[in-house]
């Protein structure tokens, strides 16, 4: 028996409609965003969420470690996205400085805890509980008095940020309850796992890992850098098997803390979720006939 023979036209109808109830199916399903740690390359996080802010993707939870905590948290409280690329663009770094002479920690860490606050507060938010956010949020510390993960699934939301983005000796660990918290880079990289013990239904990781060197470490600091990726790559690839689709911006070669190359990590992130787009088409997750509207929060 012959195939059947549809006009041009009609197929492209039957494609639409078959887009469009798969999007209507999706949005019974329950999304979870998951963003890597990774210091400057974690900036890509910002291009990612700025195209799902133009296609309109649901998310219903946002997972994140270090500064996929911090971007995570930010946009969980309602900040918007694009706020949140201005102030990374134009805020000067080098006042995170608070280096004191101390066995914790290079820095203090005070400083870095006050941009928190001084940004939440800016939009109503200073004392703000993870509990409380639009977003139902999750991120990650390490706990370095019984060495496990801590999700932090309540509290000061700008604690919680404070915590997850203490790299170990160059921010003073925060002390919280019964706790020594610092990254939760340590214990879980990229969080992928957490949404699916909630019982979300779909979930999308941002992955943002260092590329490897396979060169001879120069000298301590990079011995205890290329370390530190190492232990952060193998955590992270773990838990890419709890991924429905994976975004890798091209960032690998970022050093972490090259503040110069934070346009080009966002810019990276834009790219990579563009390349994503027929994937997120077939999840259900962009709707084919409202590519142009606004990141909707459930």
């Amino acid at each position: 028996m012959s195939k059947p023979r549809y006009p041009k036209n009609q197929k492209c109808d039957m494609l639409s409609s078959v887009m469009i109830l798969m999007w209507g199916i999706a949005q019974m399903y329950k999304t979870a965003l998951v963003l890597g740690g990774g210091a400057v390359r974690g900036l890509a996080h910002i291009g990612v969420l700025k195209m799902f802010k133009k296609w309109n993707v649901t998310i219903d939870l946002i997972c994140g470690t270090s500064i996929g905590g911090v971007i995570g948290g930010l946009v969980a409280a309602g900040i918007d996205i694009e706020e949140i690329e201005d102030f990374v663009l134009s805020y000067p770094w080098y006042r995170l400085l608070d280096v004191r002479i101390g066995k914790r920690g290079m820095m203090a860490g005070k400083k870095l805890h006050n941009v928190f606050v001084e940004f939440l507060d800016q939009h109503g938010l200073r004392d703000v509980n993870i509990e409380d956010l639009p977003i139902p949020f999750r991120t990650v510390a390490t706990d370095l008095k019984k060495g496990n993960p801590y999700v932090w699934e309540r509290g000061n939301l700008s604690l919680a940020l404070r915590s997850t983005a203490s790299i170990p000796g160059i921010f003073a660990p925060v002390h919280y309850e019964d706790m020594v918290l610092v990254d939760g880079a340590m214990t879980n990289n990229l969080p992928a796992d957490i949404p699916k013990v909630m019982g979300m239904d779909l979930v999308i990781a941002v992955d943002v890992e260092r590329q490897h060197e396979e060169r001879e470490p120069k000298h301590t600091l990079d011995v205890l850098y290329r370390s530190y990726s190492i232990m952060a790559t193998v955590l992270s690839r773990q838990n890419l098997q709890y991924a429905d689709l994976v975004i890798q911006p091209i960032v690998g070669h970022v050093l972490s803390l090259d503040f110069p190359k934070m346009r080009v990590c966002i810019e990276a992130g834009e790219k990579a979720a563009k390349e994503s787009l027929p994937q997120l088409i077939h999840l259900g997750l962009v709707h084919p006939n409202g590519l142009d509207s606004h990141l909707s929060y459930s």
